[in-house]
């Protein structure tokens, strides 16, 4: 099993997050942030980004805005029906 290197990685951190890699290359980028100060780095990086959007997903929009996309998508289902 050839190590990965720090491009693939990086390509490979977001999915290595959510567990969307196959065993073999979870193991692969394990082995790699492990050893790799820059690789940890962007990890350490993009964590902090899910964080952000998960927080911001988790806040209710404003009530304006919601009634806007309620309003956008009964106008488009009319258009449908």
């Amino acid at each position: 099993m050839k190590p990965l290197d720090c491009d693939e990685v990086k390509r490979n951190v977001h999915e290595y997050l959510h567990s969307e890699l196959h065993e073999q290359d979870l193991d692969l980028v394990t082995a790699h942030l492990a050893n790799c100060d820059s690789c940890e780095g962007h990890y350490d990086i993009e964590i902090v980004f899910n964080q952000v959007i998960q927080r911001s997903c988790d806040e209710a929009p404003a009530a304006e805005l919601a009634e806007r996309v309620l309003s956008k998508l009964r106008e488009i289902q009319d258009h449908e029906d």
